[in-house]
């Protein structure tokens, strides 16, 4: 009787213990609860895609929202510590969240708790839409516009923006290093923003007066609506499978010959190249890792937010990679170069680019790889890792 009931309690404390297991193993879920813009139509399709579904809108893994009362939903199983997610309407990439100035949103992010939760999503817009309000002006600072600047290169002009920093006007006998940054509607000003802006005016003045970073010049340089061609080094083949032939270098030379010059003369520079560096982000980051290798004699660091790693050739082969394979001299430019791990499902392109900088010559204390696992590709991104970037190549300057 004794063996009997040793040999049931030994099975029941397994099935317990089993018990126990199996409900810590069970997936959670979360349900995401979205408020659509005031003008939706049950005619309208809403798909939630992310990383939990490898963003599918066909098949057995698109997630369709379900309308209750006004109120879009779907539930996800949580099987991953960070979820990446976004809303497409009528399975049009085109159509995705926007804000109610009609400015396309960040992807979201979801960081699991280990338990079942909601998550909450209002959606005034969708991009394309009427602004429902005008961006506000949101410029810190002392900031100066040079309007309708011509830059020969492409027979065209833009609005230049130059932050001063707040030791200029009065120490009138000290220089300061040069940032010139790309896609410059971006960086100082909401209203002129395509999505959110990099606030580097708002980061230089909180960060320089808490003595976290060093005082520059930083040059706010604006795409035109040629951005792809503008911002591509290298011959590329565009998203219809076409050739085109990259403009790159005359962007790089607009700065150099034309801007820079200005620049040099109308405020107190160092004009140093160890001094003069250059950043950029997706296609500016490719821009920025190729004025690292073709024009270093001009900028000594670049950075590259969330460089472009997928552009490709006619030959079906990377342009970068297959550009750096192919240089023959390496100068002495810093570079910082990072990307969120979504952008492009892991981190083995960014880890490629760095083995190839490396196994042309490149000095391993002058590059800087910042792998963000919960990177996404946007300015709100940007603008977070743009801190400690820059202290990483403010250091010897």
């Amino acid at each position: 009787m004794m063996a009997h009931n040793k040999t049931f309690l030994t099975i029941a404390a397994v099935l317990a213990l089993s018990a126990c297991t199996d409900k810590n193993q069970a997936a959670t879920t979360l349900t995401i609860k979205v408020t659509p813009p005031a003008d939706y139509s049950v005619d309208e399709t809403v798909h939630l895609v992310g990383s939990f579904n490898d963003w599918a809108l066909e098949g057995d893994k698109a997630y369709p929202l379900r309308a209750d009362k006004g109120e879009l939903s779907a539930t996800i199983p949580v099987t991953e510590k960070n979820i990446f997610f976004t809303l497409v309407k009528n399975k049009d990439w085109q159509l995705m969240p926007a804000n109610e100035m009609a400015k396309s949103q960040c992807i979201y992010l979801y960081q699991a708790t280990g338990s079942d939760a909601e998550m909450a999503v209002h959606i005034p817009l969708w991009t394309g839409d009427k602004p429902l309000k005008t961006a506000d002006p949101s410029l810190s600072g002392s900031i100066v516009q040079h309007k309708d600047f011509t830059l020969p290169q492409f027979a065209r002009s833009s609005d230049i923006y130059v932050y001063l920093p707040k030791s200029y006007q009065h120490n009138t006998h000290k220089t300061y290093p040069v940032l010139y940054m790309l896609d410059g509607q971006n960086i100082f000003n909401a209203h002129s923003a395509h999505s959110d802006e990099w606030r580097i005016d708002e980061l230089l003045e909180d960060l320089t007066t808490a003595g976290t970073l060093d005082e520059m010049i930083v040059v706010a340089v604006p795409n035109s609506a040629q951005r792809w061609v503008e911002y591509n080094p290298w011959d590329f083949k565009d998203r219809d499978g076409k050739a085109r032939q990259g403009q790159g270098e005359l962007t790089i030379r607009s700065i150099k010959d034309t801007l820079k010059p200005f620049i040099d003369s109308s405020y107190r520079t160092n004009p140093q190249p160890a001094s003069t560096g250059l950043a950029g982000s997706s296609l500016g980051g490719l821009m920025a890792i190729y004025a690292a290798l073709a024009h270093s004699d001009t900028f000594g660091f670049t950075a590259a937010f969330s460089p472009a790693l997928a552009i490709e050739n006619m030959d079906g082969k990377n342009v970068l990679f297959e550009a750096i394979k192919h240089h023959q001299t390496i100068g002495n430019s810093k570079i910082y170069f990072d990307i969120g791990q979504m952008e492009y499902g892991n981190y083995e392109q960014i880890e490629q680019l760095n083995s190839l900088l490396l196994k042309q010559g490149f000095n391993p204390e002058n590059l800087k790889l910042v792998k963000d696992d919960v990177g996404r590709h946007c300015e709100v991104d940007w603008s977070r890792r743009f801190p400690a970037a820059l202290e990483w190549l403010q250091a010897g300057i």
